[in-house]
């Protein structure tokens, strides 16, 4: 008889991608803020550390969008490699925001997220990708 079962292992997560539809415009982020791709907002924030990688240094800024269940989330390796990822979701408990459907950023000039260290725990992160296979 085979059986399937799940085994825990600890896995390096470098970063989260986060892809986010802008929704109001120019409400929720200018036009001309670092990586605003149209109606998309991409960027790849360090898990540790909530830097935003490639920030424009020198620049600050605060996005408070309202994204509900149209964001993708991507947690992402040492070397890049995709190990898991929430598409058209709502916003995981380790990101700034609130009640999943509202991202908040308020970024410093060397592009760290005020408050991340409090959102992106470990437990948060575990529970906000990996909850739903246990």
């Amino acid at each position: 008889m085979k059986l399937s079962v799940k085994k825990i292992v600890e896995i390096e997560v470098a970063a989260i991608k986060c892809e986010m539809a802008v929704r109001y415009d120019e409400q929720d982020i200018p036009n001309d803020f670092p990586f605003r791709d149209g109606d998309m907002w991409v960027g790849v924030i360090n898990i540790d550390t909530g830097i935003i990688r490639n920030w424009h240094v020198g620049i600050s800024g605060n996005m408070y969008m309202k994204v509900c269940d149209e964001g993708t989330y991507t947690l992402l390796g040492i070397g890049d490699e995709v190990i898991i990822a929430n598409e058209n979701d709502y916003v995981p408990g380790c990101i700034p925001g609130e009640y999943g459907d509202y991202v908040e950023f308020n970024i410093d000039e060397k592009g760290q997220i005020a408050r991340w260290v409090d959102f992106c725990t470990k437990d948060n992160v575990e529970a906000s990708f990996f909850a739903k296979d246990f």
